[in-house]
């Protein structure tokens, strides 16, 4: 749904703004329901909070496949179908608010303490595998059966994956004394703030995830633009992204415990930035290629790390919260990003917007190095 968000966007609406809003959506609302799905999730249990998720999604695709056939038979899209698309991608957004943190939370109750950093490096690397289906897959239902199959194979996925959690086994959990929100924040905050390592791997996030919606947004419209690939291409072209994000957990999983942590969340993120850096401004696709499958790896292998270390360090009580925050960091920064770089490759150029965010990535990451002095100290899990 969140590809299609941005490929449906740049078809139908022709619209780069649009397909950067409409990927915005996609994760704006949990910087809202974020804070409450946290707080629901260590009140009440991951699981409920994971189907609460999994009902805005099939509100969502049940309604954006006949919207998608009435723009198609309209031919020219209208104002009132694009609100209606706008609204749709940001049903999907309160579905994300849920999902993203109860799914991290939950791990706790199935893995035992030693053994949770290793599992959330596996349950991350899914993740990035699923990333990296998506493109590939969609853009061969599109080419085989349009728009019409895409939003029917997604609102039927979504149906499945509803049925086997339920079948999950649950664990809730029983809080006595529910205080306001605003308290229990408070309290987590003050958790927090006695343990330095976890607010610094929480901004080593925000600079992770600082390019992912600028790099979904925008290199589409790149692989079009100069390097001449077609549909089937492009999604292709991405795939390249998930593949890299891949191999670079299974690399961080082999060097967990043979690396210093710490400096390598730190070093990997700079190099991040100078494979996007390079992926802006180099035009031939083979070299092009290169530089962004080890720009990804760099970061699939630094965004583990970072998961790892706040469930690591995280205490039991607030999980669910600094799992809710670290999850509406993943969506909201790549959602404002990718938001502003697509109004900015509207006014400018893909290339040049990209090799904004990739400069930007980089100097936070050797601010970070400069003032991280937990980070620095982080030897191993």
């Amino acid at each position: 749904m969140n590809y299609s968000a941005i490929l449906y966007s740049l078809e139908a609406f022709e619209s780069s703004a649009v397909a950067g809003l409409a990927y915005g959506l996609c994760f704006g609302p949990p910087l809202i329901l974020g804070w409450v799905a946290g707080a629901y999730i260590d009140r009440y249990g991951a699981k409920k909070m994971l189907l609460v998720g999994q009902c805005f999604f099939l509100i969502a695709s049940v309604s954006i496949l006949p919207l998608s056939l009435y723009i198609q038979k309209l031919n020219e899209p209208t104002f009132v179908t694009l609100i209606g698309f706008l609204l749709l991608h940001g049903i999907i957004g309160c579905a994300w608010a849920f999902v993203a943190p109860a799914r991290m939370a939950v791990l706790a109750q199935y893995v035992q303490l030693e053994r949770l950093h290793q599992a959330t490096i596996l349950f991350n690397l899914l993740i990035m595998v699923g990333f990296g289906i998506a493109p590939v897959l969609l853009t061969w239902v599109l080419a085989t059966w349009d728009w019409k199959g895409v939003y029917s194979m997604a609102l039927s996925m979504f149906l499945l994956s509803t049925i086997l959690l339920i079948q999950a086994p649950t664990q809730s959990r029983t809080v006595s004394n529910i205080k306001s929100m605003k308290d229990e924040w408070r309290a987590c905050f003050v958790m927090i703030k006695a343990e330095p390592i976890l607010v610094q791997l929480l901004i080593a996030a925000m600079i992770g995830y600082l390019a992912m919606g600028p790099l979904q947004v925008l290199l589409p419209q790149i692989a079009q633009q100069y390097l001449g690939l077609d549909a089937l291409g492009q999604g292709r072209y991405l795939g390249l992204i998930a593949i890299s994000l891949v191999v670079g957990g299974l690399i961080a999983m082999k060097l967990r415990d043979r690396i210093p942590v710490g400096q390598g969340v730190l070093w990997t993120l700079a190099l991040t930035g100078i494979g996007i850096l390079l992926t802006s401004n180099v035009h031939t696709l083979w070299p092009n290629a290169i530089c962004l499958l080890l720009g990804m790896t760099f970061g699939g292998m630094g965004v583990s790390f970072i998961v790892a270390g706040l469930q690591h360090f995280a205490p039991h009580e607030v999980r669910g919260r600094i799992m809710s925050m670290y999850t509406m960091i993943s969506q909201v920064i790549p959602a404002a990003a990718g938001t502003l770089a697509g109004v900015f490759a509207q006014i400018s150029s893909p290339q040049l917007s990209l090799s904004v965010i990739a400069l930007l990535l980089i100097a936070a990451a050797l601010l970070l190095a400069k003032q991280g002095q937990a980070l620095r100290a982080f030897k191993a899990f």
